[in-house]
């Protein structure tokens, strides 16, 4: 039976590393999106409420309606991929197989992230006829696509590696003995 989800690379790389920076480096892009996908959830729930609790002034406009359906949207996956993180950094393991789950990310990341980015670029245009509310949704906004981005910077590694490799984790350096 083949080995998935990374443990084939993880078997290989056994008796390379030392256990902890072997545990590191296999978790460390883990714990980096977790970190990334709450921000996001923050930022664009916050975007969302914000727009929402603007009432008349905000929701009477197309692009507020926009903005918040686009960062309670985001919100929602970026939940999904936050419980997602907190089951690979606690298991090891990913909750799809792995090539799925790599592709899934990263498609979904760049999906979400563009919405994000032209949903607050549209609402930034009437921000200035709106209240201060309406440019803090903005703010919310713009900072839901940066972490995304963020994300989908990392989620690009991971198929990167995973292609170069077969394994969504990054090879060891060298060591230096290997050198000599």
């Amino acid at each position: 039976m083949p080995l998935q989800n990374g443990a084939r690379a993880a078997a290989e790389q056994q008796g390379k590393a030392s256990p902890a920076a072997s545990v590191l480096r296999r978790r460390g892009s883990a714990v980096a999106l977790l970190v990334l996908r709450v921000a996001t959830l923050c930022a664009s729930a916050g975007a969302a409420a914000v727009t929402a609790i603007g009432g008349g002034a905000l929701l009477g406009r197309a692009a507020f309606r926009l903005l918040l359906a686009a960062d309670a949207i985001v919100a929602v996956y970026s939940a999904v991929e936050a419980a997602a993180a907190v089951w690979e950094v606690a298991r090891g393991d990913t909750p799809l197989p792995e090539a799925v789950q790599l592709w899934f990310d990263f498609g979904h990341d760049q999906g979400f992230g563009y919405m994000a980015l032209a949903a607050a670029a549209v609402a930034a245009r009437d921000a200035a006829a709106a209240a201060a509310r309406g440019d803090a949704a903005v703010v919310l906004g713009f900072a839901a696509f940066a972490f995304m981005a963020m994300a989908a910077l990392v989620t690009g590694f991971r198929v990167a590696c995973f292609l170069a490799t077969g394994s969504r984790f990054a090879p060891p350096p060298p060591s230096s003995a290997s050198y000599y």
